[in-house]
This record gives C-alpha cells, sequence and structure tokens, in this order.
C-alpha cells in the first residue's frame, strides 16, 4: 500500500468511532446469534487497530496493502470467537489473531513451492483493505432486507452462487483465491505468483470481478423477490 493509498485508507477507517466494552459486549452476543452486521461494526471498528499492528511488520517480505489485508483476516476470525465474559477487550484478544495471520502471510514467502491448500470455504472473508469488509458486505444491500430471515438466507446463498457462475475462468480464479473460497486465502502476491501476471493485473481482475458480481448477485435477488 503507497503512502497516499495508506492515508486515504486511514482517513476512510477513521470516521469508524471505537467502541465502549459494553458495546462491544452486545455486538459479540449478535454475532454468537449470526448477525453479521454485528460482526462487521465490530471488525471496522478496529481496522485501525490492525494498521498499527501490520505497520510493524514491514519490510519484512510483504507490501503494506497486504499485510493490513492479511490482518484483516485475523482480525475477523477474533471477532467470530470473542467472549467479553472473560474480562477482555477485544483489542486484546484480536492482537494474538491478527500476529498469528500476518506472520502465517509472511512465512509463505519463504516457503518452498506450496502442495495442496486446505480448504477453507468461505463468501465472508475480509475483502483487502477496504471498509467493505468481506466479499458478503460487498454484495449485500443491508437497507433493503428480506422480512423474513430465513428466506433471506436463501436467498442470499442462492444470489451469491448466481453471481459467482457470471465469472469467467480467469475472474473465478482470483475471487476464490482472494477471498478463501473452497481453498486457504491467498495474497496479492501469491496469486499473481500462481498465475505468472503482475500484482497490479491481478488486482484490476479482482477488481471488474468484484463489479461483476455485484451486478449478478443484485439482478438475482430482483427475480427472487418477485
Amino acid at each position: 500500500m503507497e503512502e497516499s493509498g495508506l492515508n486515504r485508507y486511514l482517513d476512510e477507517i477513521g470516521r469508524e468511532s471505537l467502541l465502549s466494552a459494553e458495546e462491544e459486549r452486545t455486538l459479540a452476543q449478535k454475532i454468537q446469534q449470526g448477525d453479521s452486521r454485528a460482526l462487521n461494526r465490530l471488525v471496522e471498528a478496529n481496522l485501525r487497530f490492525v494498521v498499527s499492528i501490520a505497520n510493524q511488520y514491514k519490510g519484512k517480505g510483504l507490501q503494506m496493502d497486504d499485510l493490513v489485508s492479511e490482518g484483516n483476516i485475523g482480525l475477523m476470525k477474533a471477532a467470530r470467537h470473542f467472549n467479553p465474559d472473560k474480562g477482555t477487550r477485544f483489542v486484546n484478544y484480536a492482537v494474538v489473531h491478527v500476529r498469528k495471520q500476518i506472520e502465517k502471510a509472511l512465512d509463505h514467502q519463504t516457503e518452498p513451492p506450496r502442495g495442496l491448500k486446505q480448504k477453507a470455504t468461505s463468501v465472508d472473508a475480509p475483502l483487502g483493505h477496504r471498509t467493505n469488509m468481506n466479499l458478503l458486505s460487498v454484495l449485500i444491500n443491508q437497507d433493503a432486507p428480506f422480512a423474513d430471515e430465513r428466506i433471506h438466507s436463501e436467498a442470499i446463498q442462492d444470489a451469491v452462487e448466481y453471481a459467482l457462475g457470471s465469472l469467467d475462468q480467469r475472474e473465478s480464479k482470483v475471487v476464490n483465491a482472494f477471498f478463501g473460497i473452497n481453498q486457504e486465502h491467498e495474497t496479492m502476491a501469491e496469486i499473481a505468483e500462481d498465475m505468472d501476471l503482475k500484482r497490479e493485473r491481478v488486482r484490476q481482475i479482482r477488481d471488474k470481478a468484484v463489479r461483476k458480481l455485484r451486478k449478478a448477485y443484485r439482478s438475482r435477488l430482483q427475480e427472487l423477490k418477485k
């Protein structure tokens, strides 16, 4: 992440207000009940913390955008399992997950060519270093939810699968790798190496694919609402 890009990102995430211990507790309870909005709120309120940790790993093999991306993955994992009843604030719990994810990515830079990766199906892995933290939050219009939560969940799953089917082979490969869909998440550097492309080209493919996904997803939801 170039300095100008980092500054823009910091300005963007700086708009998120910090949470009190009680707010963290309330969000954690909702997360355990499957509330994706609460998950995003807890994560997005702590993005600045991830940047501060990622900054400590600069110059060790990954660019800043990849460090932040990996840290955000760790933050998401921590948010899913955070238990405030143990008397710990979220950042104190999350720091272990954030560091572990970043260090794992750094280790991959020095390992020999990877064998078969562990599968980890997920459509809500963090989306790089952006405030819209994951694939679902990019696609879902949370201001227009379905009235019935069960139908809402089924419609979302259907629409996501439909949208993913709209991608061509190369776009699908990049999206699956970056978001960790049916495989372990890969950094931009890893995807570029696997596909013999430059990192910037991979980024362009990803961004174009996300636009296609959003359009196809919304189109499918409109069909399902009829």
